[in-house]
Formats: C-alpha cells, sequence, structure tokens
C-alpha cells in the first residue's frame, strides 16, 4: 500500500513539473498537422531587438538611397522632389548644364573638405560636398573651417575612414538628383548639390 502511495505522488509531482515547464512555450499544429512550438520570450526579445537595431541605422529615402539620420527632409524646397532643374556646378565631367531631376532634398550644414584618400589616391582638395552626418570632429565639438575631421561617407573610393580638415561651411538645401551628362551617361542619386548649384532655366547657366 505504502508503495502505491508513492508512485502516485511521485506521478503528481511529474506532472506538475511539466505543466510548470510548459508555460514558457506555446503549441500549434501548422498546416500540415506538425507540431510547432514558440517561445514567446524568445519572440520577444527578437523583436526588442529588431527596434533597437531599426533606432540606430541610417534613414532610407524615398529613393531607397541611404542618407545620415541628422538630415531633416526639407518642408519647402526651391526645387520640390519631381520637378526640373540645371546643374550649374562641374563636380565631374559633363555636369555642368546637364537636366536633373529632384530626387530628395535636405536642410543640412554642408561642407567642403580636403582630405588623404585611404587607398594611396592623390590629395584630395576642397570636395565637395558632405553633409551632417557623413564627418566627424576629431577634437572640436563644433564642426567649423580648419577643424579636422574623419570623413564618414562612402561615395567614392579612399574615402570612408579618411582624415581631413574642413575648407568651407554653409547652411542650405541640399538635393539628391539624377542627371544625364554631355558625355550621355546618366547618373542616378548623385550627392550632393546645394540649393545654388541648380537654376530653373538653362540660358542662366554661364
Amino acid at each position: 500500500m505504502n508503495f502505491k502511495i508513492w508512485l502516485l505522488s511521485i506521478s503528481f509531482v511529474s506532472a506538475l513539473f511539466l505543466s510548470a515547464c510548459s508555460t514558457n512555450d506555446t503549441t500549434k499544429d501548422d498546416e500540415n498537422g506538425a507540431e510547432v512550438t514558440n517561445n514567446m520570450a524568445d519572440t520577444d526579445k527578437q523583436v526588442g531587438e529588431e527596434e533597437h537595431e531599426s533606432e540606430n541605422t541610417d534613414n532610407f529615402n524615398k529613393t531607397g538611397l541611404v542618407v545620415p539620420q541628422k538630415l531633416k527632409e526639407s518642408e519647402d524646397p526651391k526645387y520640390p522632389v519631381g520637378s526640373k532643374a540645371f546643374v550649374h556646378a562641374s563636380h565631374t565631367s559633363g555636369m555642368e548644364g546637364a537636366e536633373a531631376t529632384i530626387k530628395a532634398a535636405y536642410d543640412t550644414i554642408v561642407y567642403s573638405v580636403s582630405y588623404t584618400p585611404t587607398n594611396g589616391d592623390e590629395f584630395e582638395e576642397n570636395h565637395k560636398w558632405f553633409v551632417e552626418g557623413e564627418i566627424t570632429g576629431i577634437d572640436e565639438e563644433e564642426l567649423d573651417v580648419g577643424s579636422e575631421v574623419i570623413i564618414d561617407a562612402d561615395h567614392m573610393p579612399g574615402m570612408k575612414g579618411a582624415q581631413g580638415t574642413i575648407d568651407t561651411v554653409e547652411e542650405t538645401t541640399v538635393y539628391v538628383v539624377d542627371y544625364t551628362n554631355s558625355l550621355g551617361e546618366t547618373v542616378e542619386n548623385h550627392l550632393w548639390l546645394k540649393e545654388s548649384e541648380l537654376v530653373p532655366e538653362l540660358e542662366d547657366v554661364k
């Protein structure tokens, strides 16, 4: 008789243990009838990690282009998204006078920087342009003319991680544009053109 009571006690304790272990998991059948077990604690943890990660990534603007988090879309740009303008700048060959389509516009501080590329290329003087979030000061808290900086942008080979010096600083609206240059080459999502480098009419390009 005592042996039966002992067996019943063991069975009761085992049932309680199994019940307690199953509280963290929910079990259901999938479409094929197979048993699927989901751990809710792990799911909550994964969602939390994804939310945290999304808060620390760069912004993806409407074109799918990655831009720094600090950039603020311009609410009333001179050249609205989707409009046309003509380029009055010569950052690259064949750019001057090209018709551009506005892809995005941001209000920011724009910098030109002279730097030494990390890949051994020749010294780049007065490179145009960098915006807020694309350069980091080495010593100074405020970025100004003459400040030593590290470049965080990756517009071209040898740029990211390069050390340079700020040449100019200007608060303005900058644009991301598509254009076809005088060589017949299509350039998409060009970074960056500041507002004064765009004109509404081709005859304004002199």
